[in-house]
């Protein structure tokens, strides 16, 4: 009988990630899957599979099957939290998708679970 895989931290996925990925294609979503069960396994991604944005905050790189960037925190409990997502089309990450993510970074700090 197969052991249960160990979690190290738990993903969680705010409302607006969850409706920024009904639209994406089923390849994305199952490599992003495949990102989180990483993450949520060993704690951390390493790039290319994610790259750190700012202090407090990382994305993970859907890049094999799109250019789709999810941000995303550490929180309390052995969490993160996945803030905000987007679909990737400058090299540079453009500065309202870093707003709505600060925004619900500091949505998050606010209610203590960063």
């Amino acid at each position: 009988m197969r052991r249960p895989i160990e979690k190290k931290k738990h993903f969680r996925m705010l409302g607006r990630v969850k409706d920024f990925l009904r639209d994406q294609p089923g390849e994305v979503k199952q490599e992003l899957n495949g990102l989180i069960f990483q993450l949520e396994r060993d704690g951390y991604l390493n790039y290319p599979n994610a790259e750190k944005v700012e202090d407090e905050m990382f994305a993970i790189r859907v890049i094999q099957t799109g250019n789709i960037r999810i941000f995303y925190v550490y929180g309390l409990n052995d969490r993160i939290y996945g803030i905000h997502g987007y679909v990737k089309k400058t090299e540079q990450i453009p500065e309202n998708e870093l707003k709505q993510a600060r925004k619900m970074l500091k949505l998050l700090i606010q209610g203590g679970q960063v």
